[in-house]
């Protein structure tokens, strides 16, 4: 972390960082001007797991790999460039949003991939 950027307990809940490691990424709170985070981090925290949670849902493996890794990929950039002093307040809310809209797509998906799911096929050998 530069000079510029302070650590902040998790409860305070001003900032983000991403720490990407095996498997899930990992929260913590850190950024340049926490008292102006447009997007509260425990907010875009509990939006990421909801959107894990939601990819989940699909019936078909390869479909819910994908959603799965494209929310953590996405998440990663976003907060990769926000350490890095590339995010504004507004490109933020935009990322929120968008997020947001696709975890409302992903559910609506997803509870069509349950009605419709394939059957696996009945093959004799």
């Amino acid at each position: 972390l530069g000079p510029a950027v302070r650590k902040v307990r998790l409860s305070s809940a001003s900032a983000l960082e991403c720490c990407a490691g095996e498997g899930e990424i990992g929260f913590v709170l850190a950024l340049r001007c926490p008292e102006m985070a447009a997007v509260k981090p425990m907010e875009l925290a509990r939006l990421y797991r909801q959107t894990l949670r939601t990819a989940g849902t699909f019936a078909d493996y390869n479909f819910r790999c994908y959603f799965q890794r494209r929310a953590r990929e996405d998440f990663r950039d976003f907060a990769g460039r926000q350490r890095r002093g590339e995010v504004d307040e507004t490109a933020a809310k935009a990322f929120f949003e968008h997020s947001r809209e696709n975890m409302e797509m992903l559910k609506r998906q997803g509870a069509l991939s349950a009605m419709y799911g394939a059957a696996p096929p009945r093959t004799k050998r």
